[in-house]
């Protein structure tokens, strides 16, 4: 039996569908010992020449295999939904502390690391809630009821039972800890080999025109080939373990029953007992066999939960004041902003950063004054900062000094919507697409593509808004792309848009296009555009040089 600490108490947060999985599943094997007792009681009367009793014997076996059948089912739906609490309140606490700006921005990680644990390391979980806790609950409430029977039956019996019960529970605990060690080693293998997988896909065209395929063969075939090695190691000391749970049920179950023989030969009991003390010294290990098997079933969420809990599955969600306004879900349109999201000013004053480590701050004392009405262009070289700005004005960074404050007050993660230099489009319909951000109506999902440019594109489509979105939105133009981007940011409703390098894989014709757009969508939103290209800034009144950790005002 090997208890992990951290899945008790994530099963103990729902103690409801904890209590009522268990329940039922002690039910369960309660049907099993009342269809042991009906056996030996037909068996018995068979014997005894009384035919009514094995009439009544074989109803009752009829009855409780019905019992049990009901039983079980609900006990499944039960367990399925524990299980599914814990695996839910797992994914969201691990996914709200993966998206802070220490993970966002940490080098070392990798992002199929991180989808293996959410994924693969959250769903393995389940087997050990939903199937293993209540096993073992299962073994404690009903062993010593069965061991009690026995020791009213026969004292042999009852003590040969106990005595293995206590083997096959507390024999294996020495190898499971050996596994646990190995099954770390199994899960970093797995961990390494998802992660290679997810770069190398996203690589390919360029490990291609590297001529790197077989390299990258290489090594992933050395990763899987550590994998399999670790796969054995562990099933070669789980089969180990089985052994020695197998090895004290089949002892128990021999001594009880030798003694239930012994004690039959001498006379001193009816035969229905001696029945009964050999089909129950049997039914007294089930529990355990059921244990042994669960955890087998659950062991690769168990290897999983180390990396879980670096990724802060564990850590408890913090608790929201009474005063405090909850946060808002991503996407959301911020409390107290009007329907259009419109906002006056957003002013920056004396903004400094330093990343950790570095010798020179990135920004010193930048003030910066973007309005609505007008398109603000910042330029500069790469590695002036730019990018490093629009992190801190989207929360992803904590400045060292200085304030952002949108209307006269202190700007909200969720006041800023942004349009990204590559935009992240999922597979799925156009619609999907543009609903992340809630759940708009019809005409607002029009307007917003009619605003960013993009609704008589949609219009031509076969299937509209249904129209499927491969993956990465490979089969849209790079201007469709950025404009469908551009509209599901406009259904934000947010107050404040930034754009990055908003035409920077477009072709001439196709940047104006969007330009164009982001100049009407200035009339009512604080817009603020991230650039190198100089065409982009033709009708721009507002441009912004970024140079020393500084804004200067540029001629466009």
């Amino acid at each position: 039996m090997m208890v992990v600490r951290e899945l008790w108490r994530e099963a103990a947060r729902f103690p409801a569908a904890l209590a009522l999985s268990t329940a039922l599943l002690v039910l369960v094997f309660f049907t099993h010992l009342a269809q042991a007792v009906a056996i030996a009681w037909a068996m018995s009367a068979v014997l005894g020449g009384h035919p009514h009793d094995v009439f009544a014997a074989l109803a009752l076996i009829a009855g409780t295999a019905l019992a049990r059948t009901l039983l079980s089912l609900a006990q499944t739906s039960a367990a399925t939904g524990l299980g599914g609490r814990v695996r839910q309140a797992l994914r969201r606490r691990a996914m709200a502390a993966a998206l802070v700006p220490e993970r966002l921005h940490d080098p070392a990680a990798r992002a199929g690391a991180m989808r293996a644990g959410l994924g693969d390391g959250v769903d393995g979980t389940d087997a050990y809630v939903s199937k293993y806790i209540p096993a073992v609950a299962q073994v404690f409430l009903a062993c010593p009821a069965v061991v009690a029977a026995l020791l009213l039956l026969s004292p042999a019996a009852g003590l040969c039972a106990a005595a293995g019960i206590v083997l096959a529970l507390l024999g294996p605990m020495a190898w499971k800890r050996m596994m646990a060690r190995r099954g770390l080693d199994h899960w970093d293998s797995y961990e390494a080999l998802s992660a290679d997988l997810l770069e190398n896909l996203r690589g390919m065209a360029t490990l291609r025109a590297l001529g790197d395929v077989p390299g990258t063969r290489h090594r992933l075939d050395t990763r899987s080939e550590a994998l399999r090695r670790a796969t054995e190691r562990v099933m070669r000391v789980s089969l180990a373990e089985t052994a020695v749970i197998d090895l004290a049920v089949q002892g128990g179950i021999v001594a009880a029953a030798a003694a239930a023989l012994g004690h039959a030969l001498t006379g001193q009991a009816p035969s229905v007992e001696t029945y009964l003390i050999l089909l129950l010294a049997s039914e007294a290990f089930r529990p355990i066999r059921d244990l042994s098997r669960h955890w087998h079933a659950g062991f690769l969420g168990l290897t999983a939960v180390p990396g879980l809990a670096q990724l802060g599955a564990f850590t408890p969600e913090r608790a929201t004041a009474p005063d405090e306004p909850a946060a808002a879900p991503a996407g959301a349109a911020p409390r107290g902003a009007a329907p259009s999201g419109r906002a006056e000013a957003l002013r920056v004053s004396e903004l400094s950063f330093r990343y950790p480590g570095a010798p020179d701050d990135v920004l010193r004392g930048l003030s910066l004054t973007a309005r609505r009405g007008s398109l603000t262009a910042i330029v500069g070289e790469s590695g002036a900062g730019k990018s490093t700005l629009f992190d801190l004005l989207l929360g992803f960074l904590t400045p060292s000094a200085g304030r952002i404050m949108l209307d006269g007050r202190p700007v909200r993660a969720d006041d800023i919507a942004v349009v990204s230099q590559r935009p992240v489009l999922f597979a799925g319909t156009i619609r999907d697409n543009l609903t992340l951000a809630g759940a708009p109506t019809e005409a607002e999902i029009t307007a917003a593509c009619r605003a960013a440019g993009i609704l008589d594109d949609i219009h031509s489509l076969p299937r509209r808004f249904d129209t499927e979105v491969a993956e990465a939105g490979t089969n849209l133009s790079g201007g469709q792309r950025q404009r469908l981007a551009l509209a599901r940011a406009l259904l934000a409703h947010r107050p404040v848009l930034l754009v990055d390098e908003p035409t920077s894989a477009l072709d001439a014709a196709r940047a104006a296009e969007v330009v164009t757009t982001l100049h009407r969508v200035a009339r009512d939103r604080i817009v603020i555009m991230i650039t190198h290209r100089p065409e982009t800034l033709a009708g721009v009144a507002h441009v912004l040089r970024l140079d020393a950790g500084q804004l200067q005002r540029s001629a466009p």
